[in-house]
């Protein structure tokens, strides 16, 4: 029996821990990167940049089942978004890649929703139409939509799960939110890769994905809450600063994806945090411990 075979494309650090899961499962995995020489052993790698339509006319040859496509804004401005979303899904669409394949998978933002106010959103909620940095993002999952068989957007809230990030580098330096009741979402990178596997394993199986999932964890949290946690657990120095202000302020609802079936590895961040703690300072177990409290 032939293998599944699915298809990455911008294959970073999300697509690899994707495509390691399904070549334990005996997926075939294909995966495009610009250096496509960092990619693990067992991959097909492609070298190539998503942006250029000669890289992926090179791809529509290969046949895959699947195509999973996690993109990047190329810039943090909307002609930047354009170009890394909504650009390449034109481009992928044109070629008759997206048509061809048996199911896809777009990684898309939670960054699309309007709600600004500290409410719930659900994967029917308004979008955004005042965000210019959303509307690419918007478009591309229109577009992908429309183009792909079987297709899934995945709307993920703030990935974390690498070390230290972004956020414990910025309290390390004693920047904290200048907004602490901001409600924030969190989603850790071992799970939007599982759910990006979830997805794909049902569609083999005949199951039909809905169009759209938040891929976020139960715990929508205010800012300051996670801060405080993150700071008493790791003994870091009290703030001296602010960092920048974001706009975002919502709490993004998943129970459309658990409904499905997915289960959480990391359901709130203190057992998200924790792990990455325990993985990445094993000689501080006083910090790992008070941390789980």
């Amino acid at each position: 029996m032939k293998s599944p075979h699915v298809l990455i494309v911008g294959c970073g650090d999300l697509g690899q821990r994707l495509g390691l899961q399904l070549r334990s499962e005996g997926w075939q995995v294909s995966a495009m990167r610009r250096r496509s020489s960092e990619l693990p052993e067992g991959f097909d790698g492609i070298q190539g940049d998503y942006t250029q339509r000669a890289d992926l006319e090179g791809l529509v040859s290969l046949q895959p089942d699947y195509v999973v496509f996690t993109p990047l804004p190329a810039a943090r401005d909307s002609a930047g978004y354009h170009q890394g979303y909504t650009a390449p899904v034109m481009l992928m669409a044109e070629l008759g890649l997206l048509s061809s394949v048996k199911g896809g998978i777009l990684v898309s933002s939670t960054r699309v929703f309007a709600q600004a106010d500290g409410g719930w959103v659900d994967e029917s909620s308004p979008l955004s139409q005042s965000d210019p940095l959303a509307a690419p993002i918007i478009e591309a999952e229109r577009r992908f939509l429309a183009a792909c068989t079987g297709a899934t957007v995945l709307r993920a809230s703030g990935i974390y799960g690498d070390w230290p990030g972004m956020l414990i580098q910025r309290l390390q330096k004693g920047l904290c939110s200048p907004d602490p009741e901001r409600i924030s979402n969190r989603i850790h990178r071992e799970d939007l890769a599982g759910i990006m596997a979830f997805c794909l394993r049902r569609l083999e199986s005949g199951t039909t994905n809905d169009p759209v999932y938040i891929a976020s964890d139960h715990l929508p949290s205010r800012v300051g809450e996670i801060e405080t946690w993150l700071i008493n657990g790791l003994s870091l120095a009290t703030k001296t600063g602010v960092a920048p202000s974001r706009l975002a302020n919502r709490r993004c609802s998943s129970q459309r994806l658990r409904d499905a079936g997915y289960r959480f590895r990391y359901p709130d961040y203190r057992a998200g945090f924790s792990a990455l703690i325990s993985q990445y300072l094993p000689q501080d177990k006083s910090a790992v411990d008070s941390l789980k409290d």
